[in-house]
């Protein structure tokens, strides 16, 4: 999950009860990540992607 750390919606606290494995990644921005930090946004997906490459 990738969140904005200045985001106004709340983030889940117990996600990993939901997600199982869940990655948090948070960026300096607001709600919209990919827009306000596109490379922040993709090199975040590529090491998740990475990772699982790897497995």
């Amino acid at each position: 999950m990738i969140y904005g750390d200045r985001d106004p919606v709340a983030r889940s606290e117990n996600l990993a009860e939901f997600v199982p494995n869940v990655e948090v990644v948070c960026l300096d921005c607001g709600h919209w990540i990919q827009q306000e930090k596109p490379e922040e946004t993709n090199q975040a997906i590529l090491r998740w992607l990475d990772k699982r490459d790897d497995a």
